[in-house]
């Protein structure tokens, strides 16, 4: 875990780490200067598998690469200080890597919950089995970092963080262990994780977001050209419809309207497919133009 400023939220995180029936973890968190509680928070706990090392204020990836490096497990989990496991999720994937070496990286379902943990009628996508490398490049199927876990020798083979990218740093490792080998990385299709959406999250900076998208793919078409030349069009369009959605949760509307135009313009039929895109657009509609109490009713069940 690598934790800044999550006071609210830690002591859900950690209790879920504790909470698993899969007993032979260690708990490495890394408080990257938190100057709320997180850090008094966590030195509450006497478990001998936790480990708290307070470290300079360096941001997420330095934390988390502290943490990797600190690590001496087989296996590596992260999870976000907001998010939560359920108490069964690191004994499924274990158990499925045990049982086929030839995976790398497995990432579960996600179940979304409101800033006070509150469940929503929002999930990630539903998958399973293998997942493809132009797959995962068109859509970010596993939607956030506390879904994965994943062996450690192969993040570390395919070169561990980018420190160059400010965002997008973790899909961009994930899609290098996906070219190490074919069929490599897998879906566990059951919910494991509750992913907690709230206000702040470093996910809503949509400006430097565009910028490292485009970073992101520019890397990538040297790595994997055919590939990106494949995928790029509708990896845009699932991008632009993620910075609207974030955009329709701030209520602004005609922003959000602007980005499903994008989206919509870099892959026509590709975004007439997929339903998620007609439901916000509806959503965003109704924002312009219905009553606040009927838009708010709508809302809730995108």
């Amino acid at each position: 875990m690598a934790v800044f400023n999550v006071a609210p939220y830690i002591r859900a995180a950690v209790d879920s780490v504790l909470s698993q029936t899969f007993p032979a973890w260690e708990l490495i968190v890394v408080d990257d200067a938190s100057t709320d509680a997180t850090l008094s928070i966590l030195e509450e706990y006497r478990d001998h598998r936790i480990r708290i090392v307070p470290a300079p204020h360096g941001g997420q990836i330095a934390a988390a690469t502290t943490g990797v490096a600190l690590a001496s497990g087989e296996y590596l989990a992260f999870l976000d200080g907001d998010d939560i496991w359920t108490p069964d999720k690191l004994q499924r994937h274990i158990d499925y890597l045990d049982r086929n070496p030839e995976v790398d990286l497995t990432f579960s379902l996600s179940a979304i919950i409101d800033e006070s943990g509150n469940p929503t009628l929002r999930r990630s996508p539903f998958c399973g089995g293998v997942v493809r490398f132009e797959t995962l490049l068109r859509q970010n199927l596993a939607g956030n970092g506390s879904a994965l876990v994943f062996r450690r020798e192969a993040f570390l083979r395919a070169g561990g963080y980018d420190p160059s990218l400010a965002f997008y740093y973790d899909r961009d490792v994930w899609l290098r262990m996906c070219l190490l080998r074919p069929g490599n990385v897998h879906a566990i299709p059951e919910y494991l994780t509750l992913y907690r959406r709230r206000r702040g999250q470093i996910s809503r900076q949509i400006v430097p977001m565009e910028k490292a998208a485009d970073q992101l793919i520019q890397k990538f078409r040297a790595l994997a050209p055919e590939a990106v030349g494949a995928a790029e069009k509708e990896m845009r369009s699932n991008m632009n419809r993620f910075w609207a959605f974030i955009r329709w949760e701030e209520e602004d509307f005609r922003g959000a309207a602007a980005y499903m135009k994008r989206a919509f313009l870099y892959a026509p039929l590709f975004f007439l497919r997929d339903r998620r895109n007609l439901a916000l657009s509806l959503a965003i509609t109704a924002g312009r133009f219905l009553p606040l109490t009927w838009y708010r009713r709508l809302a809730q069940k995108i």
